[in-house]
């Protein structure tokens, strides 16, 4: 076999040909215009409001990619119609604020030569008067024209205002062993293939002892044989790590508990999936094989013989929610506060917002009510708050 000579002048062209390739795709290239867009929508459309009180405000400006060489007028609108629009294409179930419970006041900003981002146009909260609790809201603004010869960017013309509430609310303290209990349902819900169980709950503190579980609830079949459980700190886990126990199988949270904080517990059963979300995230899972469930009787803590005591809750409980479908995680990330009591597929709702007495009224209407036998100790405090 002769041996391949080397070419310089070959080396030569081949190279030639690449750089040229090169800077013939450069030129090829899409040159990118300015446009104007709502400020701090590139990343994000949907930017939460805080109200704490009315009025509250909340500015909203435009930004030009760079800066202008004269004075760009931007004229804002609030278009109610986009809401419909989001909710389609974000999948979720946002509502449209009340009339007369906001108001935008200068619909028109500047944008000076010699700059990129105008001056605010301002939202106001007037009222929270007609706003129904549970229901997410959220305000379209959007950039009806500009001056010049800019163009606004399609994707971030609208900004989604959405108002997170700081809502106080009630809770019951199940810190005292004596509290607990099963409550029997008079007409249990059967042949549930799917669901969703919720719960809120507030640690004061891990209670001391040898053996430090703590159990939550748990919900079943009225014969007790209850096959939903939370638990902290059981089969070697930390003390702060919450596991559900299904008739199916379990799962440990990744997630490590803090004292002193709210977090809202998300069980989903899809009919073949177990998924836990904490505070609206997914934490863990497992799989199942489509087991069917009841739900005939509710238990906070656990009373039976000896855990009372033993593996006490130290804390607070809101918020108790059974659904007989899955929740998809914008429902879950939406009803961290609370939910709309008429929502599809809402079986019991338990607020535990009564504030006195030892009735738990079932806010749906499916007369799910739970007198319970045991003394209820209230909390109404400044712990007691949420926003989103």
């Amino acid at each position: 076999m002769k041996k391949l000579k080397y070419n310089s002048n070959y080396s030569f062209i081949l190279m030639f040909v690449v750089v040229m390739t090169v800077v013939s795709a450069c030129k090829k290239t899409t040159s990118f215009e300015d446009v104007i867009l709502i400020t701090g929508t590139q990343e994000n459309k949907l930017v939460k409001f805080t109200v704490e009180g009315v009025p509250s405000s909340f500015g909203v400006t435009a930004t030009a990619t760079d800066k202008v060489e004269s004075d760009v007028n931007v004229s804002f609108e609030v278009d109610t119609t986009l809401v419909e629009l989001y909710n389609t294409e974000m999948s979720a179930k946002y509502y449209v604020l009340p009339k007369g419970s906001y108001e935008l006041v200068g619909n028109t900003a500047v944008i000076k030569a010699g700059t990129n981002v105008s001056n605010a146009v301002t939202v106001y909260i007037r009222s929270l008067d007609k706003f129904v609790d549970g229901r997410t809201y959220i305000l379209p603004v959007t950039i009806k024209n500009v001056t010049g010869s800019m163009s606004v960017l399609e994707a971030s013309r609208t900004i989604y205002l959405k108002v997170a509430r700081v809502i106080d609310f009630k809770s019951i303290d199940i810190s005292n062993p004596n509290f607990y209990h099963p409550y029997a349902f008079a007409q249990p819900y059967n042949n549930i293939t799917k669901f969703t169980y919720e719960i809120k709950c507030y640690i004061n503190d891990w209670h001391p002892g040898s053996n430090q579980i703590s159990r939550l609830s748990n919900w079943g079949p009225v014969d007790e044989s209850l096959p939903n459980l939370l638990r902290f700190g059981e089969a070697g886990s930390k003390i702060n790590q919450l596991q559900w126990v299904s008739a199916e199988g379990s799962t440990f949270s990744k997630t490590e508990f803090a004292t002193k904080t709210w977090y809202t517990i998300s069980c989903v059963y899809d009919g073949s999936t177990y998924k836990m979300y904490i505070n609206g995230k997914f934490d863990s899972g497992f799989d199942g094989a489509g087991k069917v469930y009841q739900l005939g009787a509710l238990e906070i803590g656990m009373s039976y013989s000896g855990y009372q005591t033993a593996q006490r809750f130290l804390g607070r409980v809101a918020e108790i929610r059974f659904w007989d479908r899955p929740l998809s995680p914008t429902e879950i990330q939406e009803g961290i506060c609370g939910v709309d009591a008429s929502s599809a597929g809402l079986v019991g709702y338990w607020k535990m917002n009564e504030g006195d007495g030892n009735t738990f009224f079932d806010r749906t209407g499916n007369g799910r009510n739970m007198t319970w036998p045991k003394a209820t100790v209230w909390n109404s405090d400044s712990f007691n708050k949420c926003a989103q």
